[in-house]
């Protein structure tokens, strides 16, 4: 059996997340999908990540939970809108 991602609670749980970023003092992880695990790389810094400091925080965050409800109503899909945020940092980074 497979374990369940704690985030969209889909069977797919591929990668070890850290709740805390190793950069920012973090040891504990998580198992999560590879989906969850790159949006919340791509919606948060690892400093705002640190300042959740467990991924109950991380959950409760305005983008998080779009991108939770989006991901149950679609769970065989992996792209997700990108937020105001996102489409701001990738513009800046990007060019």
């Amino acid at each position: 059996m497979e374990e369940v991602c704690p985030i969209c609670e889909t069977d797919k749980v591929a990668v070890k997340h850290h709740v805390i970023p190793v950069s920012k003092g973090g040891n504990e992880s998580v198992s999560v999908c590879m989906d969850c695990g790159n949006q919340i790389h791509m919606l948060y810094t690892n400093k705002e990540l640190a300042s959740f400091g467990s991924l109950a925080m991380l959950c409760e965050q305005s983008d998080m939970i779009k991108y939770i409800e989006w991901k149950k109503k679609h769970p065989g899909e992996h792209a997700y809108k990108a937020s105001r945020k996102l489409r701001e940092w990738m513009k800046f980074h990007r060019g």
